[in-house]
């Protein structure tokens, strides 16, 4: 689906910014203020997709909260770096965060990488994050359990999760988020995943590490979920549920309720 065709299933106007080079399509409501702006990174295992893939997971909420989505067409292995999928995310951030609208990132799949990372560089960098919501995010090369029962998922297996970030770390001095150490200071913090796919033992990795260190956190564990099942099978219940729930909490995000 086009950014246009996204704009009108939810009722968004449709705008392309170039912010330093980085192609960005920016989805609004017709309202005149927003209440929150999300850079939104895609999926595709850091070495594939564009900045329209699983772009409905968060536009579909942007009339109802009011929110302005600047979708990244961040630079991908193996011609670029981890590194340098970063540093085009923090440009972006940078931009959208120039105003006193409220920045969320947003990342699904290899976007939740680009995204966790970029949150933690912030600390560092000084670019202002509030939130970062990562849907069923792909943060570490570490081995689990999970990635056992599911290293041959044809949504997303073990050797294709190896590849992608073998290609990606390639002349980066960055490690995945999953395989840090300090995870203080980040912003308030949504993570989901299904408990049938290949990142689910990362994810509630991260979630825990995220308490420890007093971070703001959020985990759902979908019961059934495979990777990226809400935007394979939208109409079922288990879907419906995992929209609902991140609506909800970008609304109390929003709020202040955290």
């Amino acid at each position: 689906m086009t950014a246009e065709e996204f704009a009108a299933r939810f009722g968004l106007s449709s705008r392309v910014l170039d912010i330093d080079g980085t192609p960005v399509t920016a989805l609004r409501a017709s309202a005149s203020e927003t209440s929150g702006r999300v850079v939104f990174l895609h999926g595709g295992g850091l070495i594939a997709g564009t900045r329209t893939d699983g772009l409905d997971v968060v536009a579909r909420h942007a009339a109802d909260l009011v929110l302005e989505v600047w979708s990244v067409e961040y630079p991908l292995a193996p011609e670029h770096s981890f590194d340098d999928m970063v540093a085009a995310a923090l440009r972006v951030l940078s931009a959208a965060g120039a105003d006193a609208t409220r920045v969320l990132i947003a990342g699904q799949s290899a976007g939740g990488a680009v995204a966790a990372a970029s949150a933690l560089a912030s600390r560092q960098t000084g670019v202002r994050i509030d939130g970062q919501l990562l849907i069923c995010p792909m943060l570490s090369r570490r081995p689990t359990a999970s990635k056992r029962q599911h290293a041959d998922d044809p949504s997303w297996s073990a050797r294709s999760n190896a590849t992608g970030w073998d290609v990606a770390l390639a002349g980066s001095r960055m490690l995945p988020p999953g395989e840090r150490d300090d995870l203080s200071g980040l912003p308030p913090t949504y993570l989901d995943s299904g408990s049938a796919e290949l990142f689910r033992d990362d994810i509630v990795a991260f979630a825990s590490a995220l308490w420890v260190h007093g971070v703001s956190t959020e985990l759902h564990v979908w019961s059934g979920g495979f990777h990226s099942f809400d935007g394979v099978v939208e109409t079922a219940i288990v879907s419906v549920e995992a929209h609902r729930a991140r609506r909800e909490w970008i609304r109390r995000w929003l709020h202040g309720e955290l």
